[in-house]
Formats: C-alpha cells, structure tokens, sequence
C-alpha cells in the first residue's frame, strides 16, 4: 500500500506549513516549511534537511495549489533549514536565496530590506544575525507576518552558542524586530507553532535574555567562577541533559561581557574537577550535526576546545 503524502496545513489565506519529519531536542516537532503566495506563483521558506520525502511533498502541495515555486527563501544555514532548499530547487527548477554573507550553496543574494515577490506576494528580508551570523527573518506586508526562522521559536527560547552566534547580536536582533516590526499579528517561527501576540514575544524573550544576564552577574558577584560552575549555580532548575547547552550560552553571555569590559578572564591549568566540568564546554563530537551546529561545534572536524578559563567581574 503507497504511503500518503502529507498535506500542508493552511494558517493563513497566503501561508501554509508542513512540517519536516525531523524531531529532536533541538527541532522540536520538526522543522517548520512554508509556502507562501497565491495563483501560479509560490515562495517556500526553508525546505529543512534533505529529506526525499519532504522535498517531494513541498513540490507535491505547491502543486496541488495549483502553481509553481518561483524563488526558494532560507532563513540560516543550519543543517534543518537549508539543505532540503538545494534538493527542492533541482526537483522544481527554483533558485535558492539567502543571505549574502552566508556560505551555504545558494544562487540569489538577499540583503536587509530587500523584497522579493511571487504571484503579487512580496515577502521583506530583515537582517537578524545572532543565532546564525547569516540569519534572516522575513516580514509578509499582505497579512501583517513575520517569519522569524529560529530567533524567535513558537515553543522555548533559541539557543546563541560562540562561534557562529552572539549574544549582543542576538539581542541587538531582537530590539530591531521590537521596534520595528512587533505590530506583525502573527509569528510564524521555525519550529512550533505560530505566535498570536509577537509584541508580547518578543518582550518576553527580551526579559528571559536579561534575567539570565542578572543571574550570571550575581553569580560572578560571589566569587571567580568557571563556566561549569556558572551552569551549576545558574541552571539549577534545568535538566543536566541541556547543560552542555546552557554553558554555551553562559559562554555567549561571557563573550559579550568580556568585550564590553565588565568581565575579566583569566586562564588557569585545570584540576581533575575541572577537566570533568570542562566536558560541559566542550561536549563529544559524537553530537548529530543539528546539536553540532547549534550549539557552535563543527561536526566535520570535531570539537574546537575551549581552555579552561576562569571569569571574574570587573570592579567598577
């Protein structure tokens, strides 16, 4: 017996979603697809992982739509949101637009506050680097929403892990869609569900980000600390699972602080305490290439360690 397509889910008169079949703890429910148009011409934003099944499905529901796919959007160049675009745009003869700076395969250049239209849609690029430095969201003018990818999620808070992301970027990001583009009446991120209130959203992740700043702050306050011992004070209420997580966000915060001349660092010779909690920082390559990528360890070439470090404030 033929297995059944799946069929989009229509959220708006102008946007669908179908999920890719990619669960995981750093996906979610899977990798939220969009098509977006209307007529004979349609957008699809981020195909996800190259997987055969969801790439033929994309192309199967814009076609049930009765139309064709005109131009290929990807928010970032993570491995479960643009891999599945190059697949997608041999199978349907579309090219592949992304940011200008990213160094993923793509054929059309975008930069911030450039449209791009099909069938009389025209989507907004914006340029919100800091989960991704290649990171965009898109704004669709014709139903007041906005595309956030994965700096802003339906369901949790994103992670921001060093190299690749940073943290003043990623907060710099979302002060830019606060003051500009939070009168959108719908969110639609890139994993999870759509967002009813995005001003509230954004306020709320605005407030998560500051009060885990307080919390290391207040942590450093007590006394010279490594990452692993920020994780433990800071992080208590969180699964020891999502530490290695967690200290690559504490290490974001850090970097950030560091630069901005409120943190010192000082680097030490480990103890046998410390090479354990180094684990946290630097955690095995045995990682899939999504956790790989988000949290800032290239899963080709293994682990690039962080030294062992310990971060004190900076007396004012």
């Amino acid at each position: 017996m033929q297995e059944l397509m799946p069929q989009p889910q229509q959220l708006s008169p102008l946007v669908w979603r179908l999920r890719a079949p990619n669960p995981g703890p750093m996906t979610l429910t899977g990798t939220n697809s969009y098509i977006v148009g209307q007529g004979q011409a349609y957008l699809v934003i981020d195909p996800g992982p190259d997987i055969e099944s969801h790439v033929q499905a994309l192309a199967a529901a814009v076609n049930g739509l009765g139309g064709r796919v005109k131009l290929i959007l990807v928010t970032h160049g993570h491995p479960d949101h643009y891999p599945g675009a190059l697949s997608l745009g041999r199978l349907v003869d579309a090219p592949v637009a992304a940011y200008a700076g990213a160094t993923f395969p793509h054929t059309v250049d975008l930069v911030d506050g450039q449209e791009v239209t099909a069938g009389g849609v025209s989507l907004t690029a914006i340029y919100t680097p800091g989960h991704a430095a290649d990171h965009l969201c898109f704004f669709l003018a014709g139903e007041n929403a906005l595309f956030t990818g994965d700096n802003i999620l339906g369901v949790g808070t994103t992670v921001v892990a060093p190299p690749k992301g940073d943290m003043a970027d990623y907060l710099a990001s979302l002060r830019l869609l606060e003051a500009g583009w939070s009168h959108a009446g719908t969110i639609y991120g890139g994993h999870g569900p759509e967002i009813k209130d995005p001003a509230a959203k954004i306020k709320e992740y605005l407030a998560h980000r500051q009060a885990r700043q307080q919390q290391l702050m207040a942590a450093l306050a007590a006394g010279e600390s490594t990452i692993a011992q920020l994780v433990e004070r800071i992080y208590q209420d969180v699964g020891r699972h999502l530490w290695p997580a967690a200290a690559r966000q504490v290490l974001a915060y850090l970097l950030m602080l560091e630069r901005e001349g409120r943190v010192r660092v000082q680097e030490i010779s480990p103890s046998e305490a410390d090479l354990a909690g180094q684990a946290l920082i630097n955690p095995s390559s045995a990682l899939d290439p999504v956790a790989a990528a988000e949290l800032g360890i290239s899963s080709q070439t293994g682990p690039q360690p962080e030294k062992l470090k310990r971060y004190s404030l900076v007396p004012e």
